[in-house]
């Protein structure tokens, strides 16, 4: 779960820099000695905006912030504790730090990173930052332009998803659905009701093992759907398919009918699209 790191939650994120080890792995930061990594951390709430990632055990884990430098410019900082790093806690923060950055009027966020630090650089590489230069040095500068972000912050899922998807109802056949997958080219079908309403998913490797084929959808679908909603924007289908690795997501209305669904390929399709036509403008 993720909280903004207001004064209130002070003293738990205090906690989580006073356990992080080893300190001053971030070209000095967490400060190593306990004092300057209070005050530190106090100084971070006051000057910056920020998110904290929470535990089921409502114990900070993860933190991200962005300090105002100059003219629009932001700095970003990034921690996640060791104990729960690699579970996508970073990911999930940084995007949803960089849709906060833009809301509040940022045009542009500024990082350093260690260049022996593969697994941050891969996440920076995949979020859009850019390095400023290539040099010798240990530390790699990165910054991403907000004003090319806006895209993904502002279209609707509803106007780039798939309208044109598979549907089957909870009581046909497996067989009918295996028939689907041979002859279509789909990875997913969501499954409705007789009113349209997503009720589960069924994927090609639900179906695999013969004596499955006599029974019932509703017997072997799966319930807890990933869905979007078509006034979603696709930024947030883009989060949800990279932290989820779907290959495709239902997308519902108001009433939760199916209506369409939405894959990497028709986001893409939509920046090719989008490219042609400001191409042509030029």
């Amino acid at each position: 779960m993720l909280r903004a790191d207001v004064p209130e939650l002070l003293d738990d994120l205090t906690r989580m820099y006073l356990a992080y080890q080893p300190r001053g792995t971030f070209s000095g930061l967490p400060p190593v000695a306990d004092k300057a990594c209070i005050s530190w951390v106090k100084e971070i709430i006051e000057t910056s905006i920020g998110l904290m990632a929470m535990s089921f055990e409502h114990l900070v884990v993860g933190h991200a912030a962005l300090f105002p430098i100059r003219d629009g410019i932001c700095e970003l900082l990034i921690v996640v504790a060791p104990q729960k790093q690699h579970n996508g806690i970073g990911t999930q923060l940084l995007h949803s730090l960089i849709q906060m950055g833009y809301e509040v009027g940022f045009s542009q966020i500024w990082l350093s990173v260690e260049k022996s630090n593969f697994v941050a650089l891969h996440l920076y590489n995949r979020c859009g930052f850019e390095r400023l230069a290539f040099t010798d040095g240990a530390q790699v500068e990165m910054t991403l332009d907000l004003k090319q972000y806006s895209p993904t912050v502002t279209v609707k899922v509803g106007k780039v998803m798939n309208r044109g998807v598979i549907l089957v109802n909870l009581h046909d056949s497996c067989k009918r659905v295996v028939e689907l997958f041979l002859n279509h080219s789909v990875d997913v079908l969501p499954v409705v009701s007789d009113d349209g309403v997503l009720s589960g998913i069924l994927s090609q490797s639900d179906l695999i093992f013969k004596p499955i084929l006599q029974r019932k959808v509703c017997e072997i679908a799966t319930q807890d759907v990933v869905f979007l909603h078509e006034s979603c924007t696709i930024e947030h289908a883009i989060w949800l398919l990279q932290t989820k690795r779907l290959r495709c997501i239902p997308v519902v209305d108001d009433k939760h009918r199916v209506v369409g669904s939405i894959s990497r390929r028709d986001i893409l399709a939509h920046y090719f699209k989008t490219y042609e036509q400001s191409d042509k403008n030029k």
